[in-house]
């Protein structure tokens, strides 16, 4: 009589690990479709969730299958060991952020103006339904904001409201940011400068909108600066990093120009001093 053909591993030993590859290359894959091609970031947000789920029930199955295994002594312990790190690896990833969530305001939008942040118009028609609404959320975040944030301030300077919204273009370009709208302060109207920007995080390519207001007039100009996250209500810091980003080059860009109105005098001061020998030299040619 034959021996009976030895059992190989059980159901749940063979559908945990293959429960977990499965989300893995779900969550990767959306990520990357996120990044590269633009998914949209709802359906995104439902592919990982679903990525999730699969780790959560790869993880049952391999307790499942571990009893198993202690029971009939199966084969499919590696494929359990594999399934197990894979699974934990997934649910651990989310807790990385997890000190951010904690210690940072509950918030999605930042601005140097919580009074009368600079709006979003023509970046507005960008957002999709189901995106956060475009007006600032008001005094609660407001609140939020200067309890964490209390740096984030406008800029305020005496030069030109015209010659300032043109260095904060030229600080958006260092900055390689996308461009949406600009229009440029008139003076006489008392209209401020606005800059309308997308940017998106380097790794997820999270989706937030930037606005840049200057205002002013021929003597002084005030820059304010809004970024707001278009989903999600915890953007775990990264606007306000990005607001300073942009003050900060903003900031670097007029240090390394020269005012337009000192400048003037400059070239005022270097025409009197060049005048000078040249009537001291007529005056010379007079007396011989």
């Amino acid at each position: 009589m034959r021996p009976p053909p030895p059992l190989g591993p059980s159901f749940f030993a063979r559908w945990t690990s293959r429960i977990a590859v499965f989300s893995a290359v779900l969550l990767a894959t959306a990520a990357f479709l996120h990044r590269i091609f633009g998914l949209p970031t709802p359906i995104a947000e439902n592919l990982a969730a679903v990525a999730f789920l699969g780790a959560g029930v790869s993880l049952l199955m391999s307790i499942a299958a571990t009893v198993g295994i202690w029971r009939t002594g199966r084969p499919g312990t590696a494929r359990i060991v594999f399934a197990v790190l894979v699974s934990l690896a997934l649910m651990l990833w989310p807790l990385v952020f997890l000190p951010q969530y904690e210690g940072l305001p509950n918030i999605n939008d930042v601005t140097t103006d919580t009074v009368n942040p600079p709006p979003f118009e023509e970046i507005a028609k960008l957002r999709q339904p189901g995106s956060n609404a475009v007006a600032y959320p008001g005094t609660k975040f407001a609140r939020k904001q200067l309890a964490a944030y209390p740096d984030i301030k406008p800029i305020e300077i005496d030069r030109p409201a015209d010659e300032v919204f043109g260095l904060a273009g030229e600080a958006v370009k260092r900055l390689k940011m996308d461009v949406v709208h600009q229009e440029v302060p008139d003076l006489d109207a008392g209209r401020p400068g606005i800059i309308e920007i997308a940017d998106r995080t380097l790794i997820l390519g999270l989706q937030d909108d930037v606005a840049i207001r200057v205002s002013g007039n021929e003597q002084h100009a005030r820059l304010d600066v809004r970024s707001a996250s278009r989903y999600g209500g915890h953007d775990l810091g990264r606007n306000a990093e990005r607001v300073r980003e942009i003050l900060k080059e903003i900031v670097t860009v007029m240090e390394s120009t020269v005012p337009a109105a000192r400048a003037e005098r400059a070239d005022e001061s270097k025409e009197a001093k060049e005048e000078r020998p040249r009537s001291r030299r007529s005056k010379n040619r007079r007396r011989r």
